[in-house]
C-alpha cells in the first residue's frame, strides 16, 4: 500500500507506536513519519507508506504549530508531566508579565536538546542514556520561533500557541520560559496541529477510528501525494517510452508541461505518467538555449 496518512496520534504512545498499530491493520511493512511526537503530545502524525516513504526527505523541513499547556512552580527531570517533579515557589506574576516573557522567545533562539529526546549521539538516543542515569553535553542549536498567539493565563498554567520551525523543542521553550519568570516550568500538555503547509488537525484521521474498520478501503485519510506539491511549479507528463527510462534512473530530455517565467539552473520537478499517476520527484535542468532534463531523485514505481 502506497500512500500517506495524516494521523491524529493520541495521547500515551510513542509515534512508533502509531507505526506498529498502523502496520497490523494495513499490512504494509515499509512505514515512516514526520516530526516525532513525544509519548504524552497528541496531534498531527504525518505517516508515509510504501514507496511514499521516498518522500519524506520533501516535506520534513518544514514549520510545525502547537498547542501548548505550561505548568509553573517545578521543574521536571524530562521537562514535562511524564517526569519526576521537584516543587519550587512562583513569584507573583501579571498577564503582561507573562506575555513579555513569551514573546522575548519569539525570532532565532538558542536551545539545547533535552535529554529525553530521539538525537542519536555516538550510536545511541539520548533518552536511552538518560534512562540509565547518563547525562552529556548536548550541542546547543539554533531554531526559529515564527510566532505566538492566543495566550492564556490561568497561574500556575499558562496557554497558547507557537508556529516554529523544525527542531523545536517545546519543552526545553517551557523550562526556559519558567526560568525567564524567576521560577520553573513543565509541559504539561501539548497537541501538534501544523505540519508544514498541508497537513492540518482538522483534516487528520484518528487511529482509532482506522483500527475500528479493519479493512484497508476505510482509510479515508489517504492522501493523494500530488495534492501536497502545490508549491511545486514544475509538473512534466512522460509517454511510455520516457516512463520506462525514468524507472530505471535515467535522466532524460523533457518538455515543461506549463510555461516557465524565468530560466533557472535547476528546479524541483515532478514526474507523472499520461494517467496522472506520480512517477518521480527530482531536478529539472535546463539553460536559456539548450534542452530540458529531468534527473530523478526519488523514483516511485
Amino acid at each position: 500500500m502506497d500512500g500517506i496518512i495524516n494521523l491524529n496520534k493520541p495521547a500515551g504512545i510513542t509515534s512508533f507506536d502509531a507505526i506498529r498499530r498502523l502496520k497490523r491493520v494495513t499490512g504494509e511493512r515499509k512505514m515512516g513519519h514526520l516530526g516525532t511526537l513525544d509519548p504524552m503530545a497528541t496531534g498531527v502524525l504525518p505517516i508515509f507508506l510504501g514507496k511514499m516513504t521516498k518522500l519524506i526527505p520533501y516535506f520534513n523541513l518544514g514549520d510545525k504549530g502547537y498547542q501548548a499547556e505550561v505548568t509553573l512552580g517545578a521543574s521536571s527531570t524530562t521537562l514535562d508531566k511524564e517526569g519526576e517533579l521537584t516543587p519550587v515557589p512562583i513569584p507573583p506574576l501579571s498577564q503582561e508579565q507573562v506575555r513579555a516573557a513569551l514573546e522575548s522567545f519569539v525570532g532565532k533562539v538558542t536551545q539545547i536538546p533535552p535529554m529525553y529526546s530521539a538525537i542519536r549521539v555516538q550510536g545511541k538516543r539520548l533518552y536511552e542514556l538518560a534512562r540509565v542515569g547518563q547525562e552529556i553535553d548536548r550541542t546547543p542549536r539554533q531554531v526559529t520561533i515564527h510566532k505566538i498567539e492566543d495566550l492564556e493565563v490561568d497561574l500556575p498554567q499558562i496557554r497558547f500557541t507557537v508556529l516554529c520551525s523544525k527542531g523545536t523543542y517545546i519543552r526545553t521553550l517551557a523550562d526556559d520560559l519558567g526560568e525567564k519568570l524567576g521560577t520553573r516550568a513543565y509541559l504539561s500538555g501539548l497537541t501538534r496541529h501544523l505540519v508544514g503547509e498541508r497537513f492540518r488537525l482538522q483534516e487528520s484521521i484518528a487511529l482509532d477510528q482506522i483500527e475500528k474498520s479493519g479493512q484497508t478501503s476505510a482509510l479515508l485519510g489517504l492522501m493523494d501525494p500530488l495534492s501536497l506539491f502545490g508549491d511545486w511549479n514544475h509538473l512534466v507528463t512522460l509517454g511510455p517510452e520516457e516512463e520506462r527510462a525514468v524507472m530505471h534512473g535515467n535522466k532524460i530530455p523533457v518538455a515543461p508541461k506549463r510555461s516557465l517565467d524565468f530560466v533557472p539552473n535547476q528546479a524541483q520537478c515532478l514526474i507523472t505518467n499520461e494517467a496522472g499517476r506520480l512517477l518521480a520527484a527530482g531536478l529539472l535542468e535546463f539553460s536559456q538555449e539548450g534542452p530540458l532534463y529531468f534527473q530523478p531523485e526519488k523514483v516511485l514505481v
